[in-house]
């Protein structure tokens, strides 16, 4: 479902990427590590098609986006691809559900409010509607981003540090939340994260060494 090969990715001074390969099933769940710096980011920003690789491919769901033009990669990006950010990234001048509906607005989907209220109940989140992202929690607001990442259906959730900014408790619920939804929805979950605890909820864990990924056999994965 998704397929990168050979990838490499340069920036001044160093690769981040040089030969990576990934693949990712429907449904999988895994968790990307590494120290700060190694390029976790940049990893899932070239998934994305918002960097281009140096070389090498990426495929989504049979669509090559390392080379398409950009037109074709931002729409694969909204059609295909859900992202949640460590701090929710919500639009403070919209309220909670305005938020969640704004990527099936954008890619034109006529229920865009009834998919957003769907997921604000699938969240936790339901009555929460009309409020200012604000008036949220840490964690209520990593809810609704998740919310807003599955807003179109995508097959593949890239989640970069999505519990760095919370509380225990609440990186145990959002991680839960995170797996539960996409094995439910046959969507392929790749977290960066920092944290063990995180990778443990995972089906398995990758380490990004020296440009390259590689399995981590020593970081238990939860069986699917």
């Amino acid at each position: 479902m998704v397929l990168a090969e050979s990838v490499v990715v340069e920036v001044p001074g160093r690769r981040i990427a040089d030969g990576l390969d990934l693949r990712l099933a429907a449904g999988e769940c895994v968790a990307l590590m590494g120290p700060s710096g190694s390029g976790k980011t940049t990893v899932l920003n070239t998934l994305a098609g918002l960097v281009r690789p140096d070389s090498g491919t990426v495929d989504i769901c049979g669509e090559r986006v390392s080379d398409a033009p950009p037109d074709r990669s931002a729409a694969v990006r909204m059609s295909r691809i859900g992202m949640v950010f460590q701090f929710g990234e919500l639009m403070p001048e919209l309220s909670v559900l305005e938020n969640i509906a704004l990527p099936a607005a954008f890619a034109s989907h006529p229920d865009a409010t009834e998919r957003a209220t769907r997921l604000l109940d699938l969240v936790g989140l339901a009555g929460y509607e009309q409020r200012a992202p604000e008036e949220l929690s840490g964690g209520e607001a990593q809810r609704a981003a998740i919310a807003r990442a599955l807003v179109c259906g995508p097959r593949l959730v890239l989640a970069d540090e999505p519990t760095g900014a919370l509380d225990e408790a609440n990186a145990r619920r959002i991680t839960g939340l995170l797996v539960d939804v996409c094995r439910e929805n046959r969507a392929a979950l790749l977290v960066a994260t920092h944290d063990p605890e995180v990778a443990a909820a995972m089906d398995r864990t990758l380490l990004l060494r020296d440009g390259l990924l590689v399995p981590r056999p020593d970081t238990a994965g939860r069986s699917r």
